[in-house]
């Protein structure tokens, strides 16, 4: 996850309390913090009003006061198309995963996260339904907005258009940064990690077959 491209919308301050952490609408199984099985230590359901968002609180975290204990839900299985996005009316406080479809078809399309109509976070994806192979291309989330879930909620929105599909990664980038966000993952669907699995379908729509 290198620096963000100058294309990226200047993101607006989140002061508390509306700077916590996303997770998608998914079973998880642990807590945000990775140190508690949810089933186990327990969970209360809420609801945050300022970004319109339901909340889900781990109560072991809870109860220790420790931070990430309670995250923003926001629902990941289907992105909104960048049509609709750009005509939202209230745009104030919402937190809504976007679609752009590829140029081509089994080309590179695109999943954005807006946050008060601003871009803070990116994917890259590229799908191809007759061989059921999924590649997450590039991701990346805006300096200001990083370790608060943005990245892994592309993860999962990534793979919630495909479920079932054979999953890859293009190389990764070997910063420090991007090192820890992919050995923080626990992806819904098996994820095969640098060695991106592209099928003929893939191939010709990035030009690379006569």
């Amino acid at each position: 996850m290198s620096e963000s491209p100058s294309w990226l919308s200047k993101a607006p301050d989140m002061s508390e309390p509306d700077d916590l952490p996303v997770r998608s609408r998914r079973e998880h199984v642990w807590c945000l913090n990775r140190k508690h099985r949810l089933d186990l230590a327990g969970s209360n359901d809420g609801y945050h009003h300022a970004m319109h968002l339901s909340t889900r609180s781990c109560n072991r975290c809870w109860s220790r006061r420790q931070p990430r204990c309670t995250w923003l839900v926001v629902d990941h299985r289907a992105p909104m198309p960048v049509e609709q996005a750009d005509q939202l009316d209230d745009r104030r406080s919402q937190i809504v995963v976007v679609a752009r479809r590829p140029a081509v078809q089994v080309g590179v399309g695109q999943l954005e996260i807006r946050l008060r109509d601003a871009v803070i976070a990116v994917a890259d994806v590229q799908l191809c339904g007759v061989d059921r192979r999924g590649i997450v291309r590039h991701i990346q989330v805006d300096p200001a907005h990083r370790q608060r879930g943005f990245g892994t909620l592309l993860l999962d929105a990534a793979q919630a258009r495909g479920p079932g599909y054979h999953w890859s990664t293009v190389q990764l980038d070997q910063s420090e940064d991007a090192r820890d966000f992919w050995a923080y993952q626990d992806p819904a669907e098996p994820l095969h990690l640098g060695e991106p699995h592209y099928c003929t379908h893939m191939r010709e729509a990035d030009g690379e077959m006569g």
